[in-house]
């Protein structure tokens, strides 16, 4: 599944059936490590956060949560990495080499929400035309991946380190 799929999506209390809101972001760690989902508040200045842990499904057309009580709010300065929001926000940073060849940019995030919190690659556009005729990339082993504040850096093995879809 990748990240871009969550967003919008509503969020609903299982007990309840209740609405409880709709997914605007994912906080995800420095290690590609999903925490929070931050949701659409109505308070301007505190954001609305779901744990991880606290999700217990994510559908095609749904989040489901295991309680309206797992809403945190939060303040909007304390927010960890981002994928879409932040200064440090993941979606669009560029991707370079440690040679200094420069991939593309990040245009989604890949993750299995059955099986953990963990992100399982990146996917890598570099630019319309070129996805358009040769497809976005992906890129696998996030332990060859650092997130800095500017550009994420991939670590260079003997294979090639990006694929085309």
């Amino acid at each position: 599944m990748k990240l871009l799929e969550l967003i919008g999506l509503p969020v609903f209390d299982i007990g309840t059936g209740k609405q409880i809101s709709k997914v605007k972001d994912i906080c995800i760690t420095p290690e590609w490590e999903i925490t929070h989902l931050q949701l659409v508040s109505r308070v301007r200045k505190q954001d609305m956060l779901v744990r991880w842990e606290d999700v217990t499904a994510c559908g095609d057309d749904a989040v489901m949560i295991a309680s309206g009580e797992a809403v945190q709010l939060k303040d909007s300065a304390s927010l960890e990495r981002a994928f879409l929001s932040g200064e440090t926000a993941l979606k669009g940073l560029p991707v370079i080499t440690s040679e200094g060849s420069q991939l593309g940019w990040v245009a989604d995030v890949y993750f299995q929400p059955n099986m953990g919190n963990q992100i399982t690659g990146l996917e890598i556009s570099d630019g319309l035309l070129a996805d358009l005729l040769e497809g976005r990339r992906r890129i696998e082993g996030m332990s060859r991946l650092k997130w800095g504040t500017d550009v994420i850096v991939v670590e260079e093995s003997g294979s090639a380190s990006a694929q085309a879809n």
